[in-house]
């Protein structure tokens, strides 16, 4: 599939938008350095920093756009790499998924991954009363919470599942550039590939 790209970010401050690529320059510049940004990048572009970061391992963000349409946004930041997905409401642009690859183990200081790889660790589905699904790589029992918000007769319920998975499958390449993401954007695919959670158990809380 053929993307188009942008560095610049989603907003919801600003109004569910996507900035410009200059507006989102500034706020990761003064993310990075606060108001003492090195002379060396005063005058860089958008793309030369999205390199930079990417060989250096700081945050950039890309709009990846599908039939001109924003579909995706990618934040690649020195923990991990997550994937926001888009969808027009009412001709406003909604979050309806992202996604979460961690670079490194944080359980004792961050540490990369030795294998040269990145971890599925985390799917949000948002809309409705929202799901919160979470892969734990270093356990190979209970290695996957879920936390998801139901209604039945107008009453809402917490339910939190615990389970045990194989996740093998949640390893990923690196990316190989600052733009090599389109893999990891095709999330029905990825999903497919997913094993099922066995052993599930479940505790239900009443809001």
């Amino acid at each position: 599939m053929t993307y188009t790209t942008e560095f610049a970010d989603y907003n919801t401050a600003m109004g569910e938008i996507i900035m410009s690529e200059e507006t989102t320059l500034e706020v990761l510049l003064s993310n990075e350095f606060g108001l003492n940004i090195p002379e060396q990048f005063s005058n860089i572009s958008p793309e030369d920093w999205a390199k930079y970061a990417f060989e250096n391992n700081l945050e950039y963000v890309i709009t990846f756009y599908k039939d001109q349409k924003p579909c995706a946004t990618v934040s690649n930041t020195t923990l991990s790499i997550s994937i926001k997905y888009y969808e027009e409401k009412e001709d406003v642009l909604k979050v309806y998924l992202s996604t979460n690859f961690m670079k490194g183990n944080i359980d004792n200081g961050f540490v990369l991954y030795d294998n040269n790889k990145i971890f599925l660790s985390q799917i949000d589905r948002i809309g409705g009363l929202g799901q919160t699904i979470l892969f734990y790589s270093q356990k190979k029992k209970n290695n996957v919470f879920s936390e998801e918000f139901t209604e039945t007769n107008g009453n809402v319920e917490l339910v939190e599942q615990f389970g045990t998975a194989d996740l093998s499958k949640h390893w990923f390449d690196v990316p190989k550039d600052y733009l090599d993401y389109e893999s990891l954007l095709d999330y029905q695919n990825l999903f497919n590939q997913l094993p099922a959670v066995l052993d599930q158990k479940s505790v239900r809380t009443s809001h």
